[in-house]
């Protein structure tokens, strides 16, 4: 006897959209590996010779943030002002959807974050999203690598700032009041940037718009 084939009804998906912005409640600092270090990693991988030449203290600074419009090219003081005046500071869009899935097990809401990467996703050019900001500083610091002596870093320090994001989402899996509740849960006990656990990066929803 043949089997009978069951008919599979696939529903349409109701994808919503909506633009929220966050404030930072405090200093946001943005560090990602500069251009400097990769090459002296690369280097010391395919056993170069060591480069003794002094690295442009410019590029470190420069190369250590994402950039929206395309990492600058001058790598000088007047470059960085030009940069923050005429481009824009970057967080990543994977970085805020992780800290938003993140708050979601940490606060108990669900065991995993499966079902809201599922149903929730931030739709960035290039996976990038702004920042503004009011006042930049750059902080220098001494850092204590896992081998050898402590390095000294530039951190670019931002207050006042903001970023606005898309965010598409699926109503049925979590409703646009959730998700707002839970980029707020991320903002307070999470945050982004480097120097979460020092307290950095903190934000809170100041607009939303359907």
């Amino acid at each position: 006897m043949a089997k009978k084939e069951q008919a599979i009804e696939l529903k349409q998906i109701d994808v919503q959209h909506a633009k929220i912005t966050i404030c930072g409640d405090g200093n946001l600092i943005l560090n990602k590996m500069n251009d400097v270090t990769v090459r002296q990693l690369t280097n010391a991988r395919k056993d170069k010779a060591k480069d003794t030449s002094k690295p442009n203290v410019w590029e470190e600074i420069i190369t250590s943030m994402h950039w929206y419009k395309g990492k600058p090219t001058d790598f000088s003081e007047e470059g960085l002002i030009k940069a923050l005046h005429e481009n824009a500071p970057c967080i990543t869009a994977f970085g805020l959807l992780k800290s938003f899935g993140d708050a979601i097990v940490r606060n108990g809401i669900d065991t995993y974050a499966t079902k809201f990467k599922a149903g929730v996703n931030i739709p960035a050019e290039g996976g990038l999203v702004p920042v503004t900001f009011a006042e930049h500083y750059i902080d220098e610091k001494l850092m204590s690598p896992k081998k050898g002596a402590p390095v000294l870093v530039h951190l670019n320090r931002f207050s006042g700032w903001k970023a606005t994001f898309d965010i598409a989402f699926v109503e049925n899996i979590y409703s646009l009041e959730q998700i707002v509740n839970i980029i707020n849960l991320a903002g307070f006990g999470i945050g982004i940037g480097s120097g979460r656990s020092s307290g950095y990066g903190r934000y809170h929803v100041e607009e939303v718009r359907g």
